[in-house]
């Protein structure tokens, strides 16, 4: 025997034993092969039938954010079977078998998509959630991933009748290799119209396509497939007539000729490792993101605990290759100045890239006393023996000079009648005072003429810091979480200015709490958790939310006047 026929030999029982292991011998590879060629009505039916109920359940659990739903629906979702298939086609050498498959994840795929963009745009909201963020960004860990449950699917495939443990690996795979659910997060975002959603989500779908496409046609090989009589099978089953498929039928015919050609088996394995080539460098770049994400946030970490600054609070975004800092320090400006040099030249050094940095200071007790008392000392020493105020005396008379100085130049026409005007220090010799006020925020012009006024009659340099409460009725008709974000900045603008109530319009309450939906009770609860915290709240029941902040007491809408008594017919 040739040294050529002794390895072939040697391929060929290796390629049985795997079988063997498999639960299989090498005789059932033909009816293996031909039950995946067959295909009657009624499984056609349990398919889509499959494939939209799973459809429904997976959208409506992503836009609920509920991980035990959308688990639900890949247990229901039948995707993984036409995509086995593929792998076999290839393994095999089925145009056939690979063209029906192929048809059938083009087409669910558009069902799935169109699905969910559809149910979607019939919801009264759209929120995005820890549950659909959670499939658009996929990276290159993914794809290993889904390759390591791809072996377990091509094993449950195998293993189908072969044992008792099948019903739970399928189980497994099913929740493992996410294929619905990204799909209908890919039909969400194009229900929204956010393409960076409906992109992001597709190509995980993709990946996980081509990674259980690229181990399901080489486990297929190695377990021996490409050995099995194709041709005679795929002839039987086209002359038979089976039910479906009647464009894979046609086309099978015609094309059956290239798989069968010199270069039939090259191209058959070049498809799929051409599909993991297109997924590879997007996925590659993603998590070279992920790492470079990794990498700052621990080095912006690093660097704020080895600062001696008192840093009260800080907010850190880091993503595309950008880097925003918000730091909250005790100090003063001069504190922060050298603080922002630091930490720009740290972030520079681990990111490659220039960082967006806000510090604030904000002074302590000692540092407000200070700019107090040097607001008090006179410029021109006094001729004649005073007796001295008293210290509250001294204070009243700072804040009194600063109110009239502010309320001289306030353009309380276009901006609202100042409601509360703090004042504190950013250093020695720079006043910070902050007003808050009931209407539309100061032009960048009209700050700029409120603080050069101030700074003439205080003789001092001021920095203006304007709090703009929004006057008007605030309702969701932007959506759920601008109304939440509006009144929590509002509530707490507001908390500690007197003489200014929050009037709160609920919707009465459902008599049993499963009438109410899940957006209106999470809205309900955020709401109750920021209106807690304000002392001035006053609410009544109406037809839906509204919450406006007044001056004064909340005045409850005048009750419609009785219609005028009919008089009385005149005696005859």
């Amino acid at each position: 025997m040739s040294p050529a026929l002794r390895t072939l030999s040697r391929i060929r029982r290796l390629q049985d034993t795997l079988l063997n292991v498999l639960g299989h011998d090498a005789e059932s590879r033909s009816a293996v092969v031909a039950n995946m060629l067959h295909r009657d009505a009624s499984e056609s039916t349990a398919y889509w039938l499959q494939l939209v109920v799973s459809v429904g359940i997976a959208t409506l659990g992503l836009v609920v954010g509920s991980a035990a739903v959308v688990i639900g629906a890949m247990l229901v979702a039948p995707l993984m079977g036409p995509i086995v298939g593929l792998a076999m086609g290839l393994a095999a050498g089925s145009p056939f078998l690979v063209l029906r498959t192929a048809g059938r994840i083009v087409l669910s795929v558009v069902v799935a998509v169109a699905g969910a963009a559809t149910i979607t745009m019939m919801l009264p909201f759209h929120e995005l959630n820890s549950e659909i963020a959670a499939r658009t960004s996929p990276t290159l860990l993914d794809l290993i991933t889904a390759g390591f449950c791809a072996l377990i699917g091509v094993y449950a495939s195998l293993r189908a009748g072969a044992g008792t443990d099948i019903a739970t690996t399928a189980a497994g795979t099913s929740i493992s290799i996410s294929l619905v659910p990204p799909l209908c997060a890919s039909g969400y975002g194009a229900g929204i119209a956010s393409w960076t959603i409906g992109g992001g989500a597709a190509l995980l779908f993709l990946t996980n396509l081509v990674a259980i496409v690229v181990v399901g046609t080489v486990a297929f090989v190695a377990s021996g497939f490409n050995r099995v009589d194709v041709v005679a099978l795929e002839h039987y089953e086209l002359e038979r007539g089976g039910q479906g498929a009647p464009i894979a039928r046609s086309l099978a015919r015609r094309l059956s000729w290239v798989f069968e050609s010199r270069w039939g088996s090259a191209l058959r394995f070049l498809m799929p490792f051409a599909l993991l080539a297109a997924v590879y460098l997007p996925l590659r770049r993603a998590l070279d993101e992920v790492a470079w994400e990794v990498r700052v946030r621990a080095a912006i970490r690093l660097a704020i605990e080895d600062e001696t600054a008192r840093v009260v609070q800080s907010r850190v975004r880091v993503e595309r290759h950008e880097v925003e800092l918000v730091l909250v320090v005790v100090g003063k400006t001069r504190d922060a100045e050298g603080l922002r040099e630091r930490m720009d030249k740290k972030i520079r050094a681990a990111a490659g890239v220039a960082p967006h940095l806000e510090i604030l200071a904000v002074p302590d007790a000692h540092a407000i006393a200070g700019i107090e008392s040097s607001l008090l000392t006179p410029k021109v020493a006094a001729t004649a023996v005073q007796v001295a105020p008293s210290p509250s005396a001294e204070l009243d008379e700072v804040r009194g000079r600063i109110r009239r100085a502010v309320e001289a130049a306030w353009p309380s026409a276009s901006a609202g009648e100042p409601a509360a005007i703090d004042v504190g220090t950013m250093s020695d010799e720079v006043v910070s005072i902050r007003i808050v006020h009931l209407g539309t925020p100061l032009s960048a012009d009209g700050a700029e003429a409120v603080q050069r006024a101030v700074e003439r009659v205080l003789e001092r340099e001021l920095r203006l810091f304007d709090v703009a409460v929004p006057a008007t009725e605030l309702t969701r008709k932007d959506g759920d979480l601008a109304f939440i974000a509006n009144v929590s900045a509002g509530l707490r603008d507001t908390l500690e200015v007197l003489g200014l109530s929050v009037c709160v319009v609920r919707p009465e309450k459902p008599a049993a709490a499963r009438q109410a939906a899940a957006a209106d009770t999470e809205l309900a609860t955020a709401l109750d958790q920021a209106l807690s915290t304000h002392p001035r709240v006053h609410e009544r029941v109406g037809e839906s939310w509204s919450i406006r902040f007044v001056r004064g007491d909340c005045v409850p809408p005048a009750a419609p006047a009785a219609p005028p008594a009919s008089a009385a017919p005149a005696a005859p």
